[in-house]
């Protein structure tokens, strides 16, 4: 790492850099509605370094065997790729390899194929020199300082308002590196899906729209991270449209009610979701216990899936608690409905988290953390309960691992911009003033 590099002044550089501006997607004429605009919005918005942060720190086990052969255990979600490097290590062709896969250690893009952030070179160097059996486990520090992090983005929003205060136009540009950028380590003359996803495929019928990436090279390793973009992409773009509603007088439902009129699909996700929290409550009120609450909400539609959430927040001395989310979700057709619903709230989990207190930060080129007393994650007192709605529509297949996360970041940022009157646009939420 540069010796004098800091996510403070990083996140600084993201919001301003200038650069090519490359479009990924665009409809309507954009100058024209903002200049035909009743109004228009203004905002920037950040994401956070993440560590994947898993429970168990990555291990590996080399055996070389009396034939000739090696037999490898370590977590991992792509045999062939890693069957294929493991090769390049060890000196041996493949068919001489066995890569046993456990049922555990995969955490949603940790153990993907990443230099120098994972061990099993390390164990396969160590088994050649002694010349018996290896198992490696990294220290928690030593995996704080290898895990490769989800990137960090500031992205740029103008939106323009028509005269009924209904958005006519959203711009985004978002100054990022994509993490299949980062683990290449080289651009492919392409923009990385990745790293605009969430920004770009939203259904809502926005007449004038450009979403485009400022490619800025992130010092850091990069790394998927579970729902890659939409982790973060999705609380941006959702988050900012509720801006946008504030703007304009408008609730945020109606809203989104009115940009999917002819969306039967996510009219039908979104109506599912209200009617799970109890109708559509955005306060602030008055909750049973005494304090004082408010409901966000936003979707997203990651890895073939719609999803919507709720979220309902309250503060007390800057401490931000989730007390409910609710989620609808449409896979398409199911096969469990139990894996679904355990899915869910394993995502909103995560998804909680990071909104609150979860950020990798770097001072003077180093980390500020290396270990949990350092970078906190959601603990089960501060988890949420959690109401699944599964709506099975009959369309194709989606995944289910990793889209019950992103609508429930901005679903949480939305309840508590509600609750303080003042908007929140970047994450950890941590301790607000």
């Amino acid at each position: 790492m540069p010796a004098t590099f800091s996510t403070a002044d990083h996140a600084a550089h993201l919001a301003t850099v200038q650069g090519t501006e490359e479009v990924a997607e665009s409809s309507g004429d954009v100058a024209k509605a903002f200049a035909a605009a009743k109004s228009t919005v203004s905002a920037t918005y950040h994401s956070q370094y993440l560590n994947h942060a898993q429970l168990e720190p990555p291990s590996a086990l080399a055996r070389f065997n009396a034939d000739g052969t090696l037999d490898m255990w370590f977590p991992n979600q792509a045999p062939d790729m890693f069957l294929a490097e493991v090769a390049k290590v060890s000196g041996l062709p493949p068919e001489k390899i066995r890569i046993h896969s456990p049922l555990l250690g995969g955490f949603f893009g940790r153990h993907f194929l990443y230099p120098k952030g994972n061990p099993y070179p390390q164990a396969i160097e160590l088994a050649k020199r002694v010349n018996a059996p290896v198992k490696l486990i990294w220290t928690r520090e030593e995996e704080f300082l290898r895990d490769p992090l989800r990137p960090m983005a500031a992205v740029r929003f103008r939106g323009a308002l028509d005269a009924a205060g209904m958005p006519l136009a959203i711009e985004a540009v978002s100054a990022t590196e994509g993490p299949g950028e980062g683990i290449a380590d080289k651009r492919s003359g392409k923009i990385d899906p990745s790293a605009l996803e969430g920004l770009t495929g939203k259904s809502y019928a926005v007449a004038n729209t450009r979403i485009a990436q400022i490619f800025v090279k992130s010092p850091t390793t990069l790394a998927y991270w579970r729902s890659v973009g939409n982790s973060m992409n999705d609380f941006f773009y959702e988050a900012f449209l509720d801006e946008l509603a504030d703007q304009g007088g408008q609730d945020p439902y109606a809203v989104r009610q009115h940009l999917l009129a002819g969306n039967a699909r996510l009219t039908t996700l979104l109506k599912a979701v209200v009617d799970l929290s109890g109708g559509w409550k955005r306060g602030p009120f008055k909750a049973a216990d005494g304090t004082t609450r408010a409901r966000g909400m936003a979707m997203a539609s990651p890895f073939g899936t719609q999803t919507a959430a709720i979220a309902e927040v309250s503060i007390s001395d800057g401490q931000v608690t989730v007390h409910e989310v609710w989620q609808a979700i449409d896979p398409g057709s199911i096969v469990n409905p139990a894996i679904i619903t355990a899915q869910v709230n394993s995502a909103v989990a995560l998804g909680v988290s990071q909104a609150l207190v979860e950020e990798a930060a770097y001072k003077n080129g180093e980390r500020v953390a290396r270990n949990f007393d350092g970078y906190p994650i959601l603990t089960p007192d501060r988890m949420p309960r959690v109401h699944v709605r599964i709506v099975e529509s009959g369309e194709k297949m989606g995944g289910i691992g990793e889209p019950g996360l992103p609508a429930v970041p901005p679903a949480v940022v939305n309840a508590v911009s509600r609750l303080r009157g003042k908007r929140v646009r970047a994450l950890p939420i941590g301790t607000l003033a």
